[in-house]
């Protein structure tokens, strides 16, 4: 367990080294808000996007910027677990953080989400939305709802049991298709799935697809139902369909990250999890569609999971 030393507060620099671009409105764009604050209080830093179809370009620039002795620490994110776990122990002096995964280095941060206590709480929203015609008139009142998801993977199914104990919670009965694209970047082939949901039957689908999840929420509109966005407020983007956002809140566990780091208290070579309690995640709701009577319901559920 390394701690590492306390940094000069004036010239502590961090780079992104990303396996995709800015412009998501969702997983990116919100990392992209921990690194703007960070900047305000004097960090120095950069996000190197690249073409999420190019993994050896993710690999490049994570070896280059690695090499280049130029960064305090270096960020990357999902998709990057095997490319890191080849360079992190080449380069056992240089400080990495790895969010949305694990690795155990000695010199690796990792940083985890409870996306399952959010999609908890997203789940039982959408058994609400998807029975109480009263508050959500698009709904057919039918106990039918469903999540899209880019692909099948550990974290992607954290976020969907939790999304069927929330769901379930609140009608026990419910139905809830489960659908994958294949990656997280095929807009069309999400909005067709999606489509093809609701024409099963969905009220509510919630949105675990990353940059192909604009495709979730434009085909909600198109088809008049619900959807639920994920990682940043996703709520303005389809005002009058999305009802909430399930916030990862990536941009703040950088910020705190990083300030850990510049004080010498981060707990290096160890997984840190941000949940419900410490605002890592968090359900945003649309107040132009969701009711202080169902926040109220939502919240309570909040608090079987808060209490464990």
């Amino acid at each position: 367990l390394v701690s590492g030393p306390a940094f000069a507060q004036d010239n502590f620099s961090a780079v992104y080294v990303m396996s995709d671009n800015l412009g998501d409105m969702g997983f990116n764009d919100n990392a992209a808000t921990g690194f703007a604050r960070i900047e305000k209080k004097g960090v120095r830093t950069r996000l190197l996007q690249a073409s999420p179809t190019d993994p050896q370009l993710w690999r490049q620039n994570l070896e280059a910027v690695s090499n280049s002795g130029d960064w305090d620490v270096i960020f990357t994110g999902p998709n990057m677990h095997d490319n890191l776990a080849e360079v992190a122990p080449k380069n056992p002096d240089q400080m990495y953080v790895f969010f949305d995964d694990e690795l155990i280095e000695p010199n690796v941060l990792s940083i985890k989400y409870a996306q399952n206590e959010g999609s908890y709480l997203a789940g039982a929203l959408a058994a609400v939305a998807a029975t109480d015609t009263d508050n959500f008139p698009l709904s057919s009142g039918m106990s039918k709802i469903a999540i899209v998801a880019g692909m099948d993977l550990p974290i992607i199914q954290d976020f969907i049991l939790g999304f069927k104990q929330g769901a379930t919670t609140m009608v026990p009965d419910i139905e809830i298709q489960i659908v994958f694209i294949g990656n997280f970047n095929d807009a069309q082939k999400a909005y067709d799935l999606t489509r093809t949901a609701f024409e099963y039957g969905a009220n509510v689908v919630y949105n675990v697809a990353g940059p192909a999840g604009l495709g979730i929420l434009k085909a909600a509109a198109d088809s008049d139902k619900y959807a639920i966005g994920v990682d940043s407020d996703q709520n303005g983007i389809h005002p009058d369909n999305v009802i909430a956002s399930m916030l990862k809140q990536i941009g703040n566990s950088i910020y705190n990250s990083i300030e850990q780091i510049k004080a010498g208290e981060a707990a290096f070579g160890t997984v840190q999890v941000f949940g419900l309690e410490d605002e890592g995640v968090a359900l945003i709701y649309n107040d132009a569609l969701v009711t202080e009577q169902v926040k109220a319901q939502i919240k309570a559920a909040e608090e079987r999971v808060s209490s464990g």
